[in-house]
């Protein structure tokens, strides 16, 4: 990793950790809440999330299979991890939106789907 990607990544982390600890918290006086992992929860969210998991998983192969591998670089070849966590962040805070309005939860879901595309692209510009 180059010095742009470290210091891109280090500022990127850091405002994340300002916006969810001090920002969001204070602001909506969020404090310890059990995510959607720890309740029950809706077959059909279930079976969305297998989707997305499966279509990484496919894609995933894809891009790394043995006699591609030298086509694509790095950064593309792990994209498909990257969007995983982003459709799942994405889809968790809808499902928290969809559920517990009131306690603004999503919030974090998305700030941390913000994250991971920030990353990303900071990766994906500094390693280019």
């Amino acid at each position: 990793m180059n010095t742009f990607t470290i210091v891109g990544l280090v500022i990127a982390f850091t405002i994340f950790l300002f916006l969810t600890q001090f920002y969001l918290k204070r602001r909506f006086n969020i404090h310890k809440w059990k995510g959607l992992t720890f309740k029950e929860r809706n077959k059909y969210s279930i079976a969305t999330e297998l989707a997305i998991f499966f279509l990484f998983l496919y894609s995933y192969l894809s891009l790394n299979v043995e006699s591609m591998n030298s086509a694509y670089s790095p950064i593309v070849r792990t994209s498909p991890m990257f969007g995983l966590f982003f459709l799942l962040s994405i889809k968790r805070g809808f499902e928290e939106w969809l559920l517990n309005r009131d306690q603004k939860v999503y919030y974090f879901e998305w700030v941390g789907s913000l994250l991971i595309i920030v990353a990303f692209f900071i990766i994906f510009i500094g390693e280019r």
